[in-house]
């Protein structure tokens, strides 16, 4: 065994998702300091939140930081997340977009819940049409860069089915991409700074309901977790065309926990899904006036602990639109269009305290599907739309000094491969070399 102890990814994701509510994580410190542990320790409930901001700069001269793959699109300082969350972990065996653990099957139902706001610049990304787009504080507008979102509002119910099953109700944030769009842990959504391109090229939450089920095993043989979901289409609560998408998502775990497989996919209707008034719903317009445009999106990641100090995790995701709006522009005719990719992704921990990770990614968006990753969400002609294949290479540190503290710095480049409009430097240039810093206080 390494010089950590047990699999360090699996130890963590263990503490942080305690089996039974009993074992729950304790309130923030600041609402320990104020009002004590009583509402942990009686009623299972966490109230805890996090700050992030962060200072991003790049070396073409200009302020934009390429929208195509980062939540931020301005050089300068950042007020990412500031963030108040209150949950109930329930018990059970299974975690829904997570997927199952080893231990026996609780016997009882038990019912949790996770409401989480969010305001700052991230926020624009997690916006729900028909919900939170119409604030005064999200008026796209005014200028005004930070949103306030009423991030996730669920209610979390195990159920002692088949080998143990969690049934998610409500608003949650998209248990699809291995950068996994829910604070797991705080902040949200990923161990880098800047995303990935699978990341901004997927739905970032739903409306409906997920149920999570672990089929029966053997104690100490490997672990399968199966998910449906019937949910409103992507980041949308009042989704115009009226027809439910179906999330379909397969989660297998090795014996020793050392090897995940999972298997995501959703598929629906995504006409008349996408908003440009709020910048908000879908980031993938289709044709204006169709009433019925198949959109299927699929993501394959591998995560493998190498030992107590390596973990490595490869993804592979597809997707297709039919009568892709910004496509069929270009094309000036009625066009199907697809985006597809692969991001490797390494994990490194220094010491206990210290992480070193980097990812590799490579995405092919030929055809214009997106609205960030064109451009066209930010008031860019057809003629200025950016197109082709990306690769990217992160690598970044981060440090905690203590639970409540996170300093990370990133070190990113990106290079577009296209004949047409460049991607960086407000459409100058195709490549760009980026550097981040921020600092996350948990309390």
């Amino acid at each position: 065994m390494a010089r950590f102890g047990i699999h360090w990814v699996a130890a963590s994701l263990l503490i942080c998702t305690a089996v039974h509510a009993s074992e729950a994580s304790k309130s923030g410190p600041l609402f320990r300091h104020l009002f004590g542990d009583a509402l942990t320790e009686t009623y299972g409930v966490v109230v805890d939140g996090w700050m992030q901001a962060g200072a991003i700069a790049n070396d073409n001269g200009s302020d934009d930081v390429a929208r195509q793959g980062f939540l931020n699109s301005d050089e300068g300082l950042n007020l990412n997340q500031l963030a108040l969350r209150v949950r109930k972990v329930p018990e059970g065996n299974v975690i829904g977009r997570v997927g199952p653990f080893p231990g026996e099957m609780p016997a009882e139902v038990d019912v949790g819940f996770n409401v989480t706001v969010i305001y700052g610049q991230d926020s624009n990304f997690f916006k729900t049409y028909g919900l939170d787009d119409d604030y005064g504080i999200n008026d796209i507008t005014d200028g005004r860069e930070e949103s306030l979102t009423l991030t996730q509002a669920f209610l979390d119910i195990y159920l002692p089915v088949l080998g143990g099953s969690k049934l998610m109700l409500g608003l949650f944030h998209t248990p699809l991409e291995n950068e996994i769009g829910f604070a797991y842990p705080p902040p949200a959504p990923t161990d880098f700074y800047t995303h990935s391109y699978s990341f901004m090229a997927g739905p970032a939450k739903h409306a409906g309901a997920l149920y999570s089920v672990k089929l029966p095993s053997v104690a100490g043989q490997s672990m399968t977790a199966f998910e449906i979901g019937l949910v409103r289409g992507w980041n949308n609560l009042s989704d115009p065309n009226n027809d439910l998408d179906v999330i379909a998502n397969l989660r297998w775990r090795s014996a020793d926990f050392s090897t995940w497989v999972d298997w995501e996919n959703i598929y629906g209707n995504g006409a008349d899904d996408s908003f440009a008034d709020c910048a908000c719903g879908s980031p993938i317009p289709t044709v204006a006036g169709e009433k019925n445009a198949d959109r299927y999106l699929t993501y394959l990641t591998v995560s493998k602990v190498l030992d107590g100090s390596n973990r490595v995790a490869v993804e592979f995701s597809y997707g297709q639109q039919e009568k892709a709006g910004l496509e069929s522009i270009l094309e000036g005719q009625t066009s199907d269009a697809e985006w597809y990719g692969a991001n490797l992704n390494w994990y490194h921990r220094l010491n206990p305290t210290l992480m070193w990770n980097s990812r590799l990614e490579w995405f092919n968006a030929e055809d214009a599907t997106n609205l960030v990753l064109t451009g066209a969400a930010f008031g860019l002609v057809p003629s200025q739309w950016s197109t082709g294949e990306f690769y990217g290479l992160t690598t970044k540190l981060s440090w905690m000094p203590n639970p409540s503290v996170r300093l990370r710095t990133e070190l990113r480049y990106d290079h577009q491969d296209s004949s047409g409009p460049g991607a960086f430097a407000d459409g100058s240039n195709d490549s760009q070399l980026l550097g981040a810093v921020d600092l996350t206080l948990y309390y």
